[in-house]
């Protein structure tokens, strides 16, 4: 397992929420966290595969931005 780190432009609480209920959904093997308090509005995610990809589809669509830092 490690650790992917991506920077967003989530900001509220229940945003937040909603994204890990849909990355959840289709990444059900991972652990989710945001860290709303950092500048960067960080989103933490235990892996041990590539889920690059389907991280920024579900940000996209949703209206939102991500990086992978």
């Amino acid at each position: 397992m490690h650790i992917e780190s991506y920077k967003t432009d989530v900001t509220t609480k229940e945003d937040a929420s909603f994204i890990v209920v849909l990355l959840q959904f289709i990444i059900s093997d991972c652990i989710m966290k945001f860290d709303l308090e950092n500048n960067n509005h960080i989103l933490r995610i235990e892996t041990n595969r590539d889920i690059k990809e389907m991280v920024y589809g579900v940000f996209n669509k949703q209206g939102f931005y991500c990086q992978k830092i």
